[in-house]
């Protein structure tokens, strides 16, 4: 029988198979002159697409102002679906959304195919489908490129799906809705925590905000140091007896910090010679440079997830002394102050080697601002406390997620 395994009780029909062609009829957007933007009616490009389940005239970011003749034939009304054109993963590639706004039509850009509606049916409900795992995975084999993936109107009006009544339709999208409706308010609250801790760093790290002393004293003012007051450098093999195959190889990630070789590539790099690596230990501190052409600064990550790893002797290695807290002086590199300091460094002296090299005595000579080790400690618990407080609305924001991807692959085909 065509039907998914969960259903509403009362609903026993099969589903229908379908094409898409038969819903909606696509055309590309508009490619306006470049002053021609930033005023207008609202238009809806990529990220629209990528950030919202569902659009209304409210939540798009742009605008285009064009004849009544383009504007005319490119209106985006309620019901309408909206696709990605082109990506650079087959997963993201034709992702779509909807357009439920009943008061105000649209525009939409040229990186966006639009959908218009041609029969009856459920937007949200179509919208859900198109997200389910046989749709997505169609598109995902039909989308044709190397460097990047494109989808056409061609191939999202071949794209086959299972249509049940519209009464059904109806119950699975209020579900879907309520259950959408959860998830994005739970990203707004970690949105919301991480823009708090930002700002709180900043109040931190400019000393707008100052902790007190477990006496409700004022600590001492903060003096600038220079890292290598604060920090031992490490360099080279300092595990006797290791193979790269028995130790974790580690590179960094700007976005996750350390990283397991083993989860990039399909295998660890066995057989290059240890002395290219630099052996670190728990709350070890390592710092990547970024790449040539966009100087990206890097970040200073804390190696807490292991007892012992290597990573590359490229990075700029090293440990904590007893006068400083390794988390605080993590905390203090995110802030990005030190990138300014290296910024500066880079643009006058650094060598072109492949990447933008800063030489160890430069990088160790940029001043740190550094309060005493009691305040240091408070600053870092506090934050801790606050990254711990956003990671467990991340689990919550995980559980929706997977609670929600479970159930599509049981009430959809």
């Amino acid at each position: 029988m065509n039907a998914p395994k969960l259903r509403f009780k009362g609903f026993n029909l099969e589903w229908h198979a379908e094409t898409l062609e038969k819903y909606l009829t696509f055309n590309n957007g508009i490619n306006a002159e470049k002053g021609s933007y930033g005023h207008g009616r609202k238009f809806i490009n990529v990220l629209d697409v990528l950030n919202n389940n569902s659009i209304t005239y409210d939540k798009i970011i742009g605008s285009v102002s064009v004849s009544p003749k383009i504007e005319e034939s490119n209106k985006v009304e309620y019901g309408d679906i909206l696709f990605l054109r082109s990506s650079e993963t087959r997963e993201d590639v034709g992702k779509s959304s909807v357009y439920l706004d009943k008061e105000e039509h649209a525009l939409f850009g040229g990186f966006v195919i639009r959908g218009k509606k041609q029969c009856e049916y459920n937007p949200y409900f179509l919208k859900l489908n198109l997200e389910s795992p046989n749709v997505r995975k169609q598109i995902g084999s039909k989308a044709g490129g190397s460097t990047r993936f494109n989808v056409s109107q061609s191939i999202l009006s071949s794209v086959e799906l299972n249509m049940p009544s519209i009464d059904e339709q109806i119950l699975i999208a209020e579900f879907f809705e309520k259950l959408d409706t959860k998830i994005q308010k739970q990203q707004e609250k970690i949105e919301l925590l991480n823009t708090q801790k930002k700002g709180l760093m900043q109040k931190i790290f400019s000393q707008e905000f100052r902790f007190k002393d477990g006496n409700g004293q004022e600590y001492p003012e903060w003096t600038y140091k220079r890292l290598k007051e604060l920090v031992t450098p490490i360099k080279g093999n300092s595990v006797e007896d290791v193979s790269i195959t028995s130790i974790p190889v580690l590179s960094i990630s700007a976005k996750v910090g350390f990283l397991d070789q083993k989860d990039r590539f399909s295998q660890v790099i066995a057989g290059n010679s240890l002395s290219k690596y630099t052996a670190l230990r728990k709350y070890d501190l390592s710092y990547n440079k970024g790449n040539s052409k966009a100087a990206k600064y890097g970040c200073v990550y804390m190696l807490d997830a292991y007892e012992e790893a290597l990573v590359p002797n490229v990075y700029k290695s090293f440990r904590t002394k007893t006068n400083v807290d390794p988390l605080y002086l993590q905390y203090y590199f995110s802030s990005k102050l030190p990138d300014k300091e290296l910024k500066k460094i880079i643009s006058s002296t650094a060598r072109m080697d492949g990447l933008l090299n800063v030489s160890d005595s430069d990088f160790y000579n940029i001043p740190i601002l550094s309060p005493n080790l009691d305040e240091q400690i408070k600053i870092s618990s506090f934050l801790l406390n606050l990254e711990k407080k956003i990671r467990k609305e991340e689990d919550k924001l995980s559980i929706l997620s997977g609670q929600k991807n479970g159930l599509m692959q049981q009430m959809f085909i």
